[in-house]
């Protein structure tokens, strides 16, 4: 048993790790939007905004941001496995101790 709670234990542990990271880029991103915008040579607000919106570092940015809530999907899946075998096995050992307790 103890195996299958530290396989739950440490794929939670990654999965927060990831979640946090996800979450402060989501986090973040308007802050960067507004840093990388504020650096745009643009003649007007909606010129800055748009020529951010198409800029190597927004595009950078929000990649990197999709890809870590995927990573956090992913991982929070793996967690939900190693919670479902626990279910499993624990279920399998009820039935085997009602099973003895019959014979």
């Amino acid at each position: 048993m103890s195996e299958q709670v530290e396989k739950w234990r440490i794929r939670t542990a990654e999965w927060l790790d990831a979640q946090q990271a996800a979450d402060l880029l989501r986090e973040t991103k308007n802050d960067v939007f507004a840093e990388i915008k504020s650096k745009m040579n643009g003649s007007s607000e909606a010129e800055r905004e748009r020529l951010a919106r198409i800029s190597d570092d927004w595009q950078s940015f929000r990649n990197k941001m999709i890809e870590a809530e995927s990573n956090a999907r992913r991982l929070k899946m793996r967690m939900k496995y190693e919670e479902m075998l626990f279910d499993a096995w624990r279920t399998e050992a009820a039935n085997a101790r009602q099973e003895k307790a019959r014979y």
